[in-house]
This record gives structure tokens, sequence and C-alpha cells, in this order.
């Protein structure tokens, strides 16, 4: 754990220091590319935030192939962070004491002694210390700045020794890449891109709206949009579903596929019902060609492309796909429906024949008396019958109705 020096004791450690400093030999003169410090983003949001409300920011060195013998440099932190502590990581973290004022909001490193045999000769990323701030509860969103400060305490200046040069705090100064804790804490609308198949649905999360979320669609014949964030898709294309939130218009482009593409990655088994369109597997973030294979062939085969073909209305296989030396597998299991099977059946509309009030085939006598008995409430015809029966096609049934029939029957029209 690394110590952490109270501003008491600041004084003689920076004397400490600076005799550690004073004492380096003239000869640390050769050129040696400087290593390179840097501070991590830390991304926040409602669902990610701890309990504690403590986050975690990294501070690491990259290009130590020569080592350092002896450091000192500040990192400041935003007036709304509280610090509570750090830890280091690793042996070039160990290096190092901490000197806190948070009045300043300030952090002051100094390291003493050699380091140089337990760091060199490490080109990649390595973290070195952790520090953890308090987000204060009434905090609800927001960029935070954790930066590199060349002058730290009481004016003292930053100092970077490495095993072969002098003092090259100028050169990991113009390297050094600053970072922050970034709480989305506000509004905010996840996620900002979905790709989705035919007739599925996808759930749009608004994060702490501070009032009534009002969403629509750019195209509801491509994927229409619920008041709760729900997408349902509707047809292949490209639309934006868009949500006000807060006084802000926030997007997510949906991208709806012509066929239905599912991932191998994913290890719940797939079933479709009534496929209707051609199904595709595909192998995730694969950059190159994927080696397909099926356990049962005669039932479901599947092609270099990953398109799958059924052997029978109801079957079942497991696929496999493999890039790159990794193989997924997942059941795929295809079920037709007997409604799927048999169309249905509509009956057809019952042919319309002016003045076959009695639905005989025929137009008769009978037919001029049910319209009379009808006129004076004394039958009730059906909806097939009055249409029969209007022979005017005024949308009722009258004496007129009644003597054009029997004009027909006659022979007169």
């Amino acid at each position: 754990m690394m110590k952490c020096i109270s501003l008491v004791k600041f004084t003689a450690v920076m004397l400490t220091a600076a005799v550690a400093i004073a004492g380096l030999p003239s000869i640390l003169t050769s050129a040696a590319a400087a290593p390179k410090l840097e501070i991590q983003n830390t991304y926040i949001t409602p669902d990610t935030m701890p309990e504690n409300r403590i986050v975690e920011v990294d501070v690491s060195i990259s290009d130590n192939q020569s080592g350092f013998r002896s450091a000192s440099f500040g990192i400041e932190y935003d007036a709304s962070l509280i610090y509570t502590s750090c830890e280091s990581s690793g042996r070039a973290g160990a290096a190092f004491d901490v000197v806190s004022n948070p009045e300043k909001h300030l952090l002051w490193f100094m390291g003493a002694g050699s380091s140089g045999s337990a760091t060199a000769n490490s080109a990649a990323q390595e973290v070195m210390m952790k520090l953890y701030f308090e987000v204060p509860a009434e905090i609800e969103g927001g960029n935070f700045p954790v930066t590199f400060l060349w002058d730290g305490m009481n004016g003292a200046k930053a100092f970077w020794y490495t095993d072969k040069t002098a003092n090259v705090i100028e050169t990991v100064k113009s390297s050094a890449v600053n970072g922050s804790v970034d709480f989305h804490g506000g509004s905010v609308m996840e996620p900002e891109f979905i790709r989705m198949n035919q007739e599925t649905q996808a759930q749009i999360t608004v994060h702490n709206a501070a009032a009534e979320v009002i969403w629509f669609s750019s195209d509801d014949k491509i994927a229409s949009v619920s008041d709760k964030g729900l997408v349902t898709a509707v047809s292949a294309g490209e639309c934006d579903i868009q949500a006000f939130i807060d006084n802000q218009l926030h997007t997510c482009h949906i991208l709806v596929n012509a066929d239905d593409i599912y991932s191998i990655g994913d290890s719940a088994d797939l079933v479709l019902t009534n496929p209707k369109r051609a199904v595709f597997m595909e192998y995730p973030d694969a950059q190159g060609a994927v080696t397909w294979m099926s356990a049962a062939p005669n039932q479901i085969s599947i092609s270099s492309e990953g398109k799958l073909q059924f052997g029978t209305e109801n079957c079942s296989a497991r696929l496999f796909g493999t890039y790159n030396g990794k193989t997924f597998m997942r059941n795929v299991i295809v079920e037709y429906t007997q409604a799927m099977e048999t169309e249905t059946e509509t009956a057809p509309e019952p042919e319309v024949l002016i003045g076959d009030a009695d639905l005989s085939g025929e137009i008769t006598i009978l037919d001029v008396i049910i319209v009379n008995k009808a006129i004076l409430g004394k039958e009730e015809l059906s909806p097939q019958q009055i249409r029969n029966a209007d022979f005017d096609g005024n949308g009722k049934i009258d004496a007129m109705d009644s003597l054009n029939i029997m004009k027909r029957i006659v022979g007169l029209i």
C-alpha cells in the first residue's frame, strides 16, 4: 500500500527528495526514450455507480524501457471529487510516496532511490497506482478532470529521472495523457444503435429523465416505438428513433435486416417458429472468412456464407462457427405450426341477386311477399336478404323495391 504523507511532514520529505535528486550522478546524460504517463478515463453510469460512490482511476506508465531513478509530479483533481485513498499497483508504483492537499485538490507523488531495475525493459503499459475518489451524492452528473500538474505543492518542481538520462520532465510532460471521471448521471439514452430482425422488438433505456420522454420514429414503416421506448421492427431498412428528453433530442439509429441474422456466439438455443425469410448465422466481430459446420446437415445445413437450409419442416442441429482458432456452438431448432402449414380458407362473399329476397336463387312472387311483410314489420330480413331486396340500392327496403321486383318478374324491367 502506498504511504500517504501528512502536510506537517511535507517539508522533511521534500528535503529528502532534494538530496536524492542532487545526489544523482552527472553521467546520466546519454539519450534514452522517456517514459510516458497516462491517467485513465473512468466512465460511470447510474447502473455502474458503486453503492459507496467510490470510483477508481488508474495512473499508468508506458515505454519505460530505461526505468526511472527518482521522480516527483503532481495530480490535480476536480473540486467536485473527494480524494479518499491511493494504492500502488505493480513494482513501478511502489517507488512513490504521496502527499495529499485536499484544500487545493492536489496529490504530489515523490519517488526516492533507484527503481530502474524493477521497471526497465517494459514497453507495454503498466498501472503504477490506483486513485480512489468519492462522487458526492448531490452530484447528478458531469465530467470531472483528473490531470497531471508539473508545478506541485508549495511551488515544488516536478522531476523525472531515468537510468540513462538527466531530468526528462519536459519530454514526459509533453507526452502525458490526462483523464477524467465521467459520470453520466443526467438524462442519457442507451443504446445509440440497434440492429434488428424484422418483427422483433428491442428496448431503448433512458436514465434519469427529469420529465416525460416523448418518443417518435423517423419512419414508422421501418420501425415504430412505444411511449416506453419499446422498438418494433416492421420492415427492412434504416430509420432513427428519437426521444425528446429534458429539452434535448437524443437519437438511436435503427437498422432492420432484410434477412434474419443471428449470432453463433449466443449460448441460448435458437428456436425459429415459422421462419418467413432467409436465415443467416454470424460470428461475433469476425474480420475474415468463418468456417461453418453442422452436426446434422440432413436436418439443417449451413453454407460458407452462414446461410441455413432446412431439410424438413421440423428439424434441429448443432451449428459450429470457427474463426481465428476459436469455435462457437449453438443449437438451432425449427418449428412449423399447423396454422402455417394449412392456409386459412375464408368463405366467399355470397352472390347478390337483386330481387331474390328469399335467397332461393331465383326471383318469384314469394320475394314480393317477403318484401311486403318486411315493409309492414312482420318479417325480419337478414343482411344478405336486405342487400338482395334493395332493388334501387338506396339502402332501405320500401314499396318501390317491392314494385320493381314485381316488374322484374313480369318482364317489364
